[in-house]
């Protein structure tokens, strides 16, 4: 086998790989969402800072799930898009 051939064939497992995880992550961030919402409207309108600082870190790490889901569906068109260009 080539070196070409060999590096598509890395590129193309990489893209399949990065789609299905940024699916499973997107999955994850519709439960994740969820579950916060029901978190958050259990603590309501509760002023203790414990509270605050549980829905923010709820919040944040939401943020960045769907920041990497988004980020592994950009790589999987990038190399899937190079890998069709090999």
């Amino acid at each position: 086998m080539s070196q070409l051939q060999q590096l598509k064939q890395a590129v193309d497992a990489c893209a399949q790989s990065a789609k299905s995880t940024g699916g499973n992550l997107a999955q994850f961030d519709r439960m994740f969402s969820q579950q916060t919402q029901q978190v958050q409207q259990t603590i309501g309108g509760s002023t203790q800072r414990k509270d605050a600082e549980v829905i923010q870190a709820l919040e944040s790490a939401a943020k960045q799930v769907r920041a990497a889901a988004q980020a592994l569906q950009r790589a999987s068109q990038v190399a899937s898009q190079y890998g069709q260009s090999l």
